[in-house]
């Protein structure tokens, strides 16, 4: 079919199908030759019988010739059948074949348009009651103006499924809101970034230089390159400079966007200190972290002595029948004398051995067993992700929960908080690296002045996604007692995956351990073969009795592009899963029996960002798709309209990794993930391997990951912190641009502050 844009004509005369999750459908239209054609698109129940125009392509498609709208309103001119038709329908209660041709022979066939101006032109309608002359003027009016919105949300070039989606946010007053300030679509509407938002802004007649648009770009950079590098603040002239790049307009000059920057301060939407700019939430939270740990350290419920830890440990070490090395000794003793501790160390170092060790000595230090009652109401054991959790659970035997659940995260707010606080005495938060400032603001605000913090975490690992550094940025401070754990394990030393990781560290890898073919393995791959190298292993391991969905996990740093996460997914799903029950939402397609992964937090589902599940069933149920995943034995109905917060789970990122161990890893290393190759990145991925890792790649690749610097974070956090003890540490990076292009783990648009949450 040709690619000419068409206006076509005609009558309603039939549904072919409707979606039951959204307002996608299939109809039939009968033009004023007398031929039918099928027409697709999204808009709102249109009337049988009436006549409309729309506008769109004709396609070829599987099911024959179908006309795809872009846009649409109602017609000026109407059959008198089709109205008779309309008006007895069940949209108006009552009102019957008679009475309907009664209303379109005494007003006319434009008698739709003369009733929403005066209503009065119905009382004169022999048989129609006034009960029945204010059904026929509401449901006209109702469906006058949600069609309206729909016709003026498509006269701003927008695609079906945008106009849906804001249809279902904003309601009937959808184009006002739009055309009052088309920029908040950026924080308001999920998918809308700020080159979407200007093109329609533009085309609505904003100014290039006008005020709102300016201040829209201003707020948009500061979000998207916190959000994306992980900063707290920019400086200045990064923010105006940058600001500068995403206009793209010689004519806007830097004096005009500090002066609005300035306004956007007076507003309270920034937070200007010294030369730095702050997002005020980001601002508020680094804020009330600093508040809340200094206020912990200084209340006057003191901890445990030394003496009687050091003897309650002895007691432990006896009753465990287990020895702790001086340096796990060290860590236990120092997080209990201590209100605020932090222990940080690489695999192999025995951490989960000391959060035990912790526990058991906490117990008997107040007299209590592990197991009691009183026990799980005194200790608080989270993690910022679930699978981090059940890690927590497994190797500890006590339990343990997200940081979301633990406060009770509803999806909008937080049960507890500043206003309810947790009664918990002893707080240990495992995996901090991944915790980023709004949430460990978020956790401190619930906990007392009273309780004991000690936060456990691998230091060289990946900095959470969201923005802040701090694991690194507390250990920095004078707060916290910090052990190293610098000493593997004697059960860990042997292990190969420990050595590698090791050796990324001091950024020199011996290939020999490789050769060795003892649980780390490295076999050259080019980027156009790694579906190959990756389909024989995987051919193998299932050979050998292996399981796709539990015991191997693929780890890529890169969602897109040749070797990406994306395309690996894709060739997993076609050769391995061969279940003919499937469902296709958007372009993706889940079937039955794939690996998934939750990509948000959800807390009507209960599930968290990070989790990996199995889908077990996909079917209908009331004519709606639904599907059935099992999360770690808990199993969970997925509604369509969830689905978009899934993706497939053969392959994931390293960044949605942390937290997690899996029997064995398959690591591409490729060059062409280059921008995405950095020590931590390496090192996480490596970490994730318990029992085997299998790197596929180019050795030049891995020793340019290595010896690249770790993206430095600019954040003020530990500044603050010692500014009260009037030092200063302040990190800043000297780049006065920021590149504005960014290649990472989420695509940025329509980010907001609570993304992350």
């Amino acid at each position: 079919m040709d690619d000419l844009k068409k206006t076509i004509t005609g009558e309603i005369t039939n549904y072919i199908f409707e979606s039951s999750d959204s307002m996608y459908k299939v109809i039939k239209v009968k033009l004023d030759d007398d031929t039918e054609i099928t027409v697709t698109g999204s808009f709102p129940h249109l009337n049988l019988g009436l006549m409309y125009e729309f506008i769109g392509f004709l396609k070829e498609t599987k099911y024959g010739i179908q006309f795809q709208v872009e846009a649409y309103r109602q017609s000026d001119s109407f059959t008198k059948e089709g109205l008779i038709s309309y008006l007895s329908s069940d949209r108006f209660y009552g009102i019957g074949t008679k009475l309907a041709e009664a209303i379109v022979d005494n007003i006319g066939t434009d008698c739709i348009n003369k009733i929403i101006k005066d209503p009065t032109v119905l009382e004169n309608i022999k048989g129609l009651t006034s009960v029945k002359r204010q059904v026929i003027v509401e449901s006209i009016k109702n469906n006058y103006l949600e069609e309206q919105t729909f016709i003026a949300l498509y006269s701003f070039g927008l695609t079906s499924k945008m106009v849906e989606k804001l249809y279902s946010i904003y309601g009937i007053n959808a184009h006002n809101k739009v055309e009052e300030n088309p920029y908040r679509l950026i924080d308001e509407v999920e998918g809308f970034g700020f080159k979407k938002a200007d093109n329609l802004a533009l085309s609505l007649g904003v100014k290039r230089d006008s005020e709102l648009r300016v201040k829209a770009s201003i707020m948009y950079t500061i979000n998207n390159i916190c959000y994306n590098y992980g900063f707290t603040y920019l400086k200045l002239n990064q923010l105006i400079n940058s600001t500068r790049n995403l206009l793209c307009d010689d004519l806007i000059k830097e004096d005009y966007i500090n002066h609005l920057i300035a306004i956007l301060i007076d507003e309270k939407k920034l937070v200007s200190e010294d030369d730095r700019i702050y997002h005020c939430q980001l601002y508020n939270a680094e804020i009330s972290v600093k508040d809340r740990l200094i206020s912990i350290y200084e209340n006057d419920n003191k901890p445990y002595k030394r003496a009687d830890i050091i003897k309650s440990l002895t007691e432990v070490e006896s009753n465990l029948d287990i020895k702790y090395t001086d340096h796990q000794k060290n860590a236990i003793i120092n997080s209990l004398e201590n209100k605020l501790s932090i222990i940080t160390g690489g695999p192999g170092t025995g951490k989960s051995t000391i959060i035990k060790g912790i526990l058991h000595t906490y117990a008997k230090l107040n007299k209590l067993g592990i197991y009691d009652d009183d026990m799980e109401y005194r200790v608080l054991m989270v993690a910022p992700t679930g699978r981090a959790a059940k890690r927590m659970n497994e190797a500890s035997s006590f339990k343990a929960t997200t940081i979301h659940k633990a406060l009770g995260y509803s999806g909008e707010e937080f049960q507890y908080s500043e206003y309810k606080k947790l009664t918990h005495r002893l707080v240990i938060v495992d995996e901090v690296s991944m915790v980023d400032i709004n949430l460990m603001s978020n956790l401190l605000k619930a906990l007392t002045n009273s309780c004991q913090l000690i936060l456990v975490g691998d230091k060289d690992q990946l900095p959470a996604v969201g923005p802040g550094n701090v694991l690194k940025d507390l250990m920095n401070t004078y707060l916290f007692k910090t052990t190293r754990l610098n000493q593997i394990m004697r059960q860990a030393f042997d292990s190969n995956i420990i050595k590698l990781s090791s050796q990324i560290l001091s950024k020199r890898i011996d290939y020999r351990l490789f050769s060795e073919r003892k649980e780390i393995f490295f076999y050259k791959c080019e980027p156009q073969e790694l579906f190959n190298q990756i389909s024989k292993i995987l051919d193998n391991y299932i050979e050998k009795g292996g399981d796709l969905l539990n015991g191997i996990q693929i780890l890529i740093p890169l969602y897109n592009g040749i070797g990406g996460i994306n395309e690996i997914n894709r060739e997993i799903q076609n050769k391995y899963n061969l279940s003919e029950k499937k469902l296709v939402r958007d372009g993706k397609v889940f079937k039955q029996n794939d690996k998934v992964l939750q990509l948000k937090n959800d807390s009507e589902l209960d599930i968290m960002n990070g989790d990996i599940g199995k889908i077990v069933d996909i079917i209908k149920e009331d004519d709606k798709e639904v599907m059935y995943v099992d999360f770690y034995g808990r199993m969970i109905k997925y509604p369509l309209g969830s689905i978009d917060n899934l993706m497939l789970a053969y392959a994931i990122s390293i960044h949605k990794s942390q937290g997690s161990e899996f029997e064995n890893v398959i690591m591409p290393i490729l060059n062409n993930y280059n921008i995405m190759l950095k020590p931590n990145i390496i090192y996480t991925g490596v970490t994730r391997a318990k029992s085997k890792l299998i790197i596929l790649g180019s050795p030049d690749a891995l020793n340019y990951g290595i010896k690249e610097k770790d993206n430095e974070r600019q954040t003020s956090l530990d500044f603050r912190i010692n500014m009260y003890e009037g030092k200063n540490n302040l990190k800043r990076i000297n780049d006065k641009d920021i590149p504005f292009e960014y290649f990472g783990e989420y695509d940025m648009e329509g980010i907001t502050p609570y993304s992350f949450m």
